[in-house]
């Protein structure tokens, strides 16, 4: 509906107007009524009226004012004049300053209606242009957002116009702040332990980088933006400092710190501010500090999240450190099958670098010869490793997606209780014992055309290659074959019971392709399935 007002300083005339035509069948809603302009003019301010119906003649503030000053503020305004005979040449001047449309009282109702009729369609009409226009304002906004977003992400990998110098007018566009002079990066990463996993909801992403921008705009020379991880980046000049640069590190760490705290009060999660070395040379360091910053952001999994971290203030790596005691160690209680006792040793071996305040690159190597001893265990065991990534396991890419030390000694502990459960239910399981279970599995998933040897090995535990000779020396024929066998003597007799439609029966066993069905029943019934008839079969 569009929302309509009239605005005369007589009651009756007002009265008359709103019951004399159907505004509703009109599309018009009555949204208010006043006596003069100016109180028609207050009105505007507080409702989204497209239409004024409105009296030439009234106190205080008259119509053609009304006309003239509801014309500037609020152009999207239509305006239809009323007036009397004695009146017509100040109604000529309100139409030269903008109104719509004139009518003469007393107001013939047919009039008035053939007048709304045409307004309707003339507000329309300007309702969709303005849609259209913002519409297309916005999609420039927006396009504009990304351009700087990829320029800035240029600047940040390394990969865009390091100098003001090489594109003037795009450092003009999208980072009139920077200056070719020393500056650093500051990364503000939202922590996993607040909820919401790796993919944190856009609001939060949002949130944080509103209250960035209001506690380091216009205090220092800076930009803004999201990086590809929607992590919210500041690249920040410092001030001039006499203490070499000391005393304004502090102070931007100072101000990290408080937005730290801003989140946790009034978003109720917590984010890790990182912040990277100085780059002197100015914007051609910035690809450095930005790894330093997210670096230091990182770090949270040994040192602690929701709070700032420096990235000149981390542990320094170990050159080479001596995990050897970690494989002598599990290898000894794997074999003993103690899964207690392995996983109190991965808890204990993991929160130590937390309490000691060991450097990430250690808690990489840690994880990385937790695998490598399972691996060597479930070589020895014969056990199939394949479900936990084998040899594409990326011990940097674990960390970072689990990101809290709770989760990885989490993940850890249940990696190596599944693989003694193997142990144990291998032990457990003569080559029969296996075979049969392999056997049950397939007659119950025989009709999943995805169905193949590694799905079978996998559901009972062992190596596809253990399966495929146990198999074949207690049955005589592979696993295929026996798939085979299990598939056409279903079909057999799904024919013997009267279905005929081949498709469906190829597809109810687990075949894709009815031709390729076909070809199979033939070489094993020595008769193609579509002159079957279940007499003249054969095993």
């Amino acid at each position: 509906m569009i929302q309509a007002m009239i605005v005369d300083d007589e009651y009756l005339i007002r009265e008359r107007l709103k019951v004399g035509v159907d505004w509703q069948e009109l599309g018009f809603e009555i949204a208010g009524e006043a006596e003069n302009g100016e109180e028609a003019l207050l009105l505007l301010e507080h409702a989204p009226i497209r239409l004024a119906i409105v009296d030439i003649n009234m106190p205080i503030v008259d119509g053609l004012a009304f006309a003239k000053a509801a014309q500037h503020r609020f152009p999207e305004l239509r305006i239809i004049i009323l007036t009397g005979y004695g009146s017509f040449d100040y109604a000529r001047t309100a139409l030269q300053a903008g109104v719509s449309d004139y009518l003469l009282k007393p107001v013939n109702m047919e009039e008035l209606t053939q007048v709304l009729t045409g307004m309707s369609a003339k507000i329309r009409e300007d309702m969709a242009r303005h849609s259209q226009q913002e519409d297309f304002r916005q999609s420039v906004r927006e396009s504009n957002t990304i351009l700087r977003r990829t320029f800035i992400q240029g600047l940040l990998d390394g990969t865009g116009t390091a100098r003001p110098e090489q594109s003037p007018d795009k450092w003009r566009q999208f980072c009139p702040n920077l200056r070719d002079d020393a500056l650093l990066v500051m990364v503000f990463s939202i922590d996993k332990s607040s909820g919401g996993g790796k993919e944190q909801p856009p609001w939060k992403r949002f949130a944080v980088f509103n209250i960035v921008g209001e506690l380091f705009g216009g205090l220092r020379p800076c930009e803004l933006t999201l990086d590809d991880d929607d992590r919210t980046v500041l690249l920040v000049h410092p001030n001039a400092d006499p203490a070499g640069g000391s005393r304004e590190k502090e102070w931007l760490e100072r101000r990290g710190a408080e937005a730290v705290e801003a989140v946790r009060r009034f978003l109720k999660f917590s984010v890790t501010v990182g912040i990277g070395n100085m780059a002197q040379e100015g914007p051609g360091g910035i690809p450095q500090s930005y790894k330093e910053a997210v670096l230091a952001c990182k770090h949270r999994t040994v040192l602690g999240g929701d709070r700032v971290i420096m990235f000149d203030r981390l542990p320094k790596p170990a050159l080479k450190a001596d995990l050897s005691f970690i494989r002598e160690t599990l290898m000894v209680q794997l074999r003993l099958g103690k899964k207690a006792a392995v996983e109190h040793e991965l808890r204990q071996w993991l929160e130590g670098i937390v309490r000691q305040k060991l450097s990430l690159d250690t808690l990489y190597m840690t994880v990385y010869e937790l695998v490598a001893t399972l691996n060597l265990y479930a070589a020895e065991s014969k056990l199939d490793m394949t479900f936990y990534g084998g040899d594409t396991f990326n011990p940097v890419r674990l960390v970072d997606e689990l990101e809290r030390m709770q989760e990885i000694a989490d993940w850890a502990a249940a990696l190596f209780g599944r693989v003694l459960e193997q142990t144990h239910s291998l032990k457990q399981s003569t080559p029969a014992k296996l075979v049969d279970k392999a056997k049950q599995f397939i007659d119950g998933q025989y009709a999943d055309p995805d169905l193949d040897l590694n799905a079978i090995a996998k559901s009972i535990f062992i190596h596809p290659s253990y399966l495929s000779r146990i198999f074949k020396t207690e049955t005589g024929y592979s696993v295929v074959e026996y798939m085979t066998r299990r598939r056409l003597n279903k079909a057999k007799e799904m024919m013997e019971n009267g279905c005929k439609n081949l498709l469906f029966v190829s597809e109810s066993i687990g075949y894709k392709d009815p031709h390729y069905f076909s070809k199979c029943f033939k070489k094993h019934f020595s008769v193609p399935p579509s002159r079957f008839t279940g007499s003249d079969s054969r095993e």
